[in-house]
């Protein structure tokens, strides 16, 4: 085996194959493949990918644990997966984006740019974290990512980060830079001012019919009906007596 080769399957080699690389270089130095000198160069490489994992194993052994700063992420599912898929396709459905731009997306992603859209419409930048925004998409935070990310090397929406020395960071803050989604979006506010006009109430009367709400139908009907056969006889007797005739 060659020094080079010999060198380039130290580098890439994992823990557990580095005592068979120390066999196999003092094995090509026995058969005089590979000088002393440049064998002690590549065993001092062995030694040293091995020092940190030897460091290490020691002090998990001893009950030492090296301490996270952040807490590890949990993994992020929805309590009924089937009304998560009903949530995204009804939020892909709403027509969050132009026709052109939305081609260009799942239905996973579009609910996520319907999240996001609803956010920048509300305050002018997003500031959920991916978790909030795949919980309320319906979707994993994988997606999510990889949608904001799409639309970012689209060049339709622009993400700053905010990053903090020794702490976690803070979440993205997205904002819409598309002139084309800026305008559906401009449209879609002004439909649903008019919606909420033509919806509300009339603060007056002016020109409009007041109707009454007593129903009437049953004193128009007795005013029509016949009078029944006793009062036809009573109205007779009545008209005799008047005359002084007898019925």
């Amino acid at each position: 085996m060659h020094v080079e080769k010999m060198a380039e399957a130290i580098g890439r080699a994992p823990y557990a194959a580095l005592d068979g690389l120390m066999r196999a270089l003092w094995a090509a130095v026995a058969l005089e493949q590979i000088d002393e000198a440049q064998a002690l160069l590549l065993s001092e490489s062995i030694d040293a990918r091995r020092t940190p994992n030897r460091c290490a194993q020691a002090a998990a052994d001893q009950g030492f644990h090296p301490v996270r700063l952040t807490p590890p992420r949990k993994h992020q599912r929805p309590p009924e997966r089937s009304e998560a898929i009903e949530r995204r396709r009804r939020l892909a459905a709403s027509g969050p984006m132009p026709p052109a731009l939305a081609a260009r997306f799942t239905t996973g992603e579009l609910a996520v740019m319907r999240i996001v859209r609803d956010e920048f419409q509300a305050r002018q930048i997003c500031t959920l974290c991916l978790d909030a925004i795949a919980a309320k998409a319906g979707v994993s935070r994988t997606l999510a990512k990889n949608a904001i990310r799409q639309a970012k090397r689209l060049g339709i929406i622009e993400v700053r980060e905010r990053r903090r020395a020794g702490a976690k960071s803070l979440p993205n803050v997205v904002t819409v830079i598309d002139r084309e989604w800026l305008a559906w979006i401009k449209r879609a506010n002004s439909v649903s001012k008019n919606r909420n006009l033509i919806t509300a109430p009339l603060s007056s009367d002016i020109g409009v019919r007041k109707l009454s709400t007593t129903d009437t139908r049953g004193l128009r009907e007795e005013k029509r009906r016949p009078p029944k056969q006793q009062d036809r006889a009573g109205l007779a007797c009545q008209s005799h007596q008047r005359t002084g005739s007898r019925p």
